[in-house]
């Protein structure tokens, strides 16, 4: 007996909002498994001492202080508050999570999460304009992006509050939801001082493509007086210094004279930005990964600051394809390229418009893959942790460090030490009550005199007052006024070959 139409058409609305339903819930999903993974990589690095004192054990120490409701100095840094250093007070919306689980993983969990919910709104957006295949392979494109990667095998940062900040605000400006941009400015002034550029250059794209020129010029206006303030009264009023990075000596050596410089010079100013085979490879992996289509999208404008204030610097760390320099910019260019593509697309036949969105998302996709697994390949250093084995061993000898004792310790050990209000890097105070080493973690990477540095700490501590509270393989903690132990066969091989 056949079904009566009325509920042939129930049927049939039923599977259509289930379809929806599931289609509405897929970005979520994408984003979950990304940041289970991000997640699982940061983690498994802490846990096998290839984190570092830089950014980790930094910004460890000043959120472990925030959750004892104190500001307290960061030692490692040696700065009397790491808000004079970067501008981050967002930091401080992660302390109650200390009142949870206190272990600093749970920085390295929420940056899995903060940089995996910046590629919601990409779907969202390639959704509304190319269709749901797009959508789903711009999502996985970023989500896969070298730069984004770079940043999750490098510990953690408070710049990946920007990142949601940055990709939820450009939809909002998108979808002209004023109410969620203001919402993101926030977050994102909160961030970093330099955040304040990138949504000054958001407010300059509303004026230029969209025509909305108040509500572009109170995004100038408001981001133009923050960055200033941040960098010119708040911040050295907190260090009691002037701000304190300033990297573009090829521009003069303050804002003044390098904006008369660039006004003078522009031609050479330029010239700066590709006069350099590691900067032409960074603006060929940038925008490579995307098939170069950011550049002809207005949303370009965006990137600006980020590229400039990269590119211009005489710092060449901040022209690596490494570390977390990447990240903010991922969700504009990934913005940017939909857009690029959404403009050529309304220009085919309607018969072509949907072969061509699909395939050159794929094509996008594609080439972010080989860019990041076949060039850049970020991942491959985990691939390289030889003194995972010993893990175990190290941390059995930091566990007889006193939770409130004072440590000078090595780089690897400071971010699993960070929690206590005197936590030192080895290399600028080396006499702190506990003195903590571990060989294996450098992975054979020393500085110049950095062997020599260490090997001459543990003799002067052993000649000193300092014995030996505990030495197993690689690592030695020692203590001052105590400790019977004897050196591991290692460490002291280790001592005999200096």
């Amino acid at each position: 007996m056949k079904a009566a139409p009325n509920e042939k058409t129930m049927r049939l609305t039923n599977a259509r909002r289930l379809h929806w339903r599931t289609v509405d819930v897929l970005p979520l999903v994408l984003a979950l498994i990304a940041a289970i993974a991000y997640g699982s990589i940061s983690v498994y690095r802490h846990n096998v001492f290839a984190s570092g004192a830089f950014d980790l054990g930094v910004q460890d120490q000043t959120v472990w202080g925030y959750s004892r409701l104190e500001m307290i100095p960061n030692t490692v840094e040696m700065v009397r508050n790491l808000l004079g250093d970067h501008f981050h007070p967002i930091l401080m919306a992660i302390a109650p999570l200390y009142w949870i689980w206190n272990d600093v993983r749970v920085l390295l969990i929420v940056q899995a999460v903060l940089i995996a919910a910046g590629g919601v709104p990409i779907f969202w957006w390639a959704r509304r304009q190319l269709g749901v295949l797009p959508a789903i392979v711009f999502e996985i494109a970023y989500l896969a992006f070298w730069g984004v990667l770079s940043a999750v095998v490098y510990d953690f940062h408070h710049i990946a509050f920007a990142v949601p900040a940055v990709s939820f605000g450009l939809y909002a400006v998108l979808t002209k939801n004023n109410r969620l941009l203001w919402a993101m400015v926030a977050l994102g002034l909160l961030t970093r001082e330099n955040i304040a550029l990138t949504f000054a250059a958001i407010g300059v794209f509303v004026i230029l493509a969209q025509r909305r020129w108040r509500l572009g010029a109170a995004l100038i206006a408001v981001c133009a007086a923050w960055f200033v303030s941040v960098i010119e009264v708040i911040m050295p009023a907190i260090a009691g210094a002037p701000y304190g990075h300033w990297t573009y000596q090829d521009l003069g050596p303050g804002p003044g004279s390098a904006l008369l410089h660039i006004v003078r010079h522009p031609i050479s100013s330029l010239a700066l930005l590709f006069n350099n085979p590691i900067k032409l490879k960074l603006w060929g992996g940038l925008f490579g990964a995307w098939l170069f289509l950011p550049i002809l999208s207005p949303l370009f404008v965006v990137a600006i600051p980020t590229l400039l204030e990269r590119l211009w610097s005489s710092n060449p760390a901040l022209w690596s394809a490494s570390f977390h320099y990447s990240l903010v910019i991922a969700p504009v260019l990934g913005f940017a390229t939909i857009d690029t593509l959404a403009r050529v697309r309304r220009l085919l036949p309607d018969r072509l418009r949907q072969i061509a969105a699909g395939t050159v998302s794929i094509a996008v996709l594609v080439a972010g893959l080989v860019l990041t697994v076949g060039i850049v390949r970020p991942l491959d250093e985990l691939g390289t942790y030889t003194w995972a084995g010993q893990a175990a061993e190290i941390q059995s000898c930091l566990d007889v460090i006193p939770a409130d004792a004072g440590v000078s310790a090595s780089d690897a050990l400071v971010p699993h030490l960070s929690h206590r209000r005197e936590i030192y890097l080895l290399t600028m105070k080396a006499d702190a009550e506990y003195i903590a080493i571990d060989l294996a973690s450098y992975g054979g990477h020393f500085f110049a005199g950095e062997q020599a540095q260490i090997r001459d700490t543990i003799t002067r501590a052993l000649a000193g007052d300092y014995g030996v509270a505990c030495s197993k393989g690689t690592t030695v903690v020692l203590r001052r006024g105590g400790g019977s132990q004897s050196l591991s066969p290692e460490i002291a091989a280790f001592l005999a070959a200096g």
